[in-house]
């Protein structure tokens, strides 16, 4: 293989080769960013944990002390984070996740619980 890059064929190769190679990593990327994995943490492969809608009133639910509570709007959810019955560990759900998720993995949530520790 010559590595001669004077004539335009290989010039032309070159160029080829650079296309194809960033159209392969743009759909490797795309692949990995939409790929859904239980359990995993947001932010790891471009997954989000929770819908990146705002929460409105009524859609939390949570698990305190082993029972499901819910729906809570947000000034409830607030309530608990302040009185310390909801923290990093809680399990919490909405309409539009995939599963139950700790609290600290949801970040309005974890903000609420942040800004409680200041």
């Amino acid at each position: 293989m010559s590595t001669d890059f004077s004539s335009i064929d290989r010039l032309v190769e070159f160029g080829m080769g650079l296309s194809l190679a960033q159209q392969m990593i743009s759909t490797m990327n795309t692949v990995m960013n939409n790929t859904q994995v239980a359990g995993v943490n947001a932010g790891t492969t471009g997954q989000t944990g929770v819908n990146s809608a705002p929460y409105t009133a009524g859609q939390w639910y949570v698990a305190i002390d082993n029972r499901q509570a819910g729906p809570l709007t947000p000034a409830e959810v607030e309530r608990l984070v302040a009185n310390g019955t909801l923290h990093d560990n809680t399990l919490m759900w909405r309409p539009g996740m995939t599963g139950w998720q700790m609290a600290c993995n949801i970040p309005e949530i974890n903000k609420l619980i942040l800004l409680k520790q200041i």
